[in-house]
Formats: C-alpha cells, sequence, structure tokens
C-alpha cells in the first residue's frame, strides 16, 4: 500500500515521492541486475535507467499489480536488453567481490563458509538465465512464486517447476560433492 502512495504522490507532481521510491528500491534493482550480469559499474547504470524508465512510464502502471513486480520487470527487461546489445557474458570482477569473513568466526568456519559460497554462486551461474534469474529473485528479494511468475511472465506453475527442479538438483550436486568420486564395481 505504501508503493501505491508514493506513486499517486509522484504522479502529483512530489518529487520527494519518487526520491523515496529510488531510496527503497534502488539497491534491490542494483542486486538484482548484479546477480546476470555481474558488473558493478554497469549494473549501476542500468538501473539509473530503470528509473528513468519509472518516471517517464509511471501513468502505465497498473495498481492491481504489487510495484516491486513492475519494477523488477522492468529492470530485467533492461538487463535482457543489455545482454542482446553487448552480447556480453557473465564474468565476475575481483573487486566487487565482498569479503565474508567476520571476526565473530573462526578461521576454519570462514574457510568452509567460502567454499560453500563458491560452489553455490558457481552453480547457480551455470544454470539456464530463466532458472538463475528465478533463484535470484527468490532469494535476493525474497519474492513469492506469484511475484516470480509476474516478473518472469512465466505460469506459476511453470515458475515452481522450474525453482523445484533447481533446489533438487543442486541437493544432488552437493551430496555427490561430499561422497567425492564414487566407482562402480
Amino acid at each position: 500500500m505504501e508503493d501505491i502512495k508514493l506513486v499517486e504522490g509522484i504522479l502529483n507532481g512530489d518529487i520527494e515521492c519518487f526520491n523515496q521510491l529510488m531510496i527503497k528500491y534502488e539497491p534491490i534493482i542494483q542486486r538484482f541486475v548484479y546477480n546476470m550480469i555481474k558488473q558493478k559499474q554497469t549494473a549501476e547504470d542500468i538501473a539509473q535507467e530503470v528509473f528513468i524508465i519509472v518516471y517517464n512510464k509511471l501513468e502505465l502502471y497498473n495498481k492491481k499489480c504489487k510495484f516491486s513486480s513492475w519494477i523488477l520487470q522492468i529492470a530485467k527487461n533492461k538487463t535482457i536488453d543489455y545482454m542482446r546489445k553487448y552480447n556480453k557474458t557473465t564474468e565476475t570482477n575481483i573487486e566487487d567481490a565482498r569479503s565474508i569473513a567476520t571476526d565473530a568466526i573462526s578461521p576454519e568456519e570462514s574457510f568452509e563458509f567460502k567454499e560453500m559460497k563458491e560452489e553455490i554462486i558457481q552453480y547457480i551461474d551455470a544454470l539456464d538465465e530463466p532458472d538463475k534469474q528465478i533463484i535470484i529473485l527468490k532469494y535476493t528479494k525474497d519474492s513469492t512464486f506469484d511475484d516470480i511468475a509476474e516478473v518472469m511472465e512465466m505460469k506459476l506453475s511453470t515458475v515452481k517447476r522450474r525453482y523445484y527442479k533447481v533446489r533438487d538438483g543442486f541437493k544432488k550436486h552437493m551430496s555427490k560433492e561430499k561422497r567425492g568420486v564414487s566407482y562402480e564395481v
């Protein structure tokens, strides 16, 4: 409901409402785009373009839909346009990676956590683009399946099927990693 009030304020000319909307959604959009293209500066640029589109097309927003789904759909489309235009593959810039170690955990736990994080990132990066987007939306935005279906322009059943297939595939992948290579006799 808060988003609807902000949208109405923007449509009535209140620039402060647009600033509040940007403060709320800019980190979400940047994280979503970054998870697709793995380039921090480009993700920031695309996020800015998304907000320009939102500002210029806000009167087209259907208030029956969740605003977060609408803006994420714009971000998804803008990112796909960028990827098509520049035929970009995802590369990770080492400088963009954040340190995950803290003083609160032991070096062994930190190492295990880093290993697990790398394993998860590798698994997600190997997924097809739609599956990758579903996982990103589910875990970085904590979106519902309905929200994801709307953003991805897919049927709800398709989103759920793909999500559970990826999740089960990851469980199998991790159980193989823990067992190591097994030889059949």
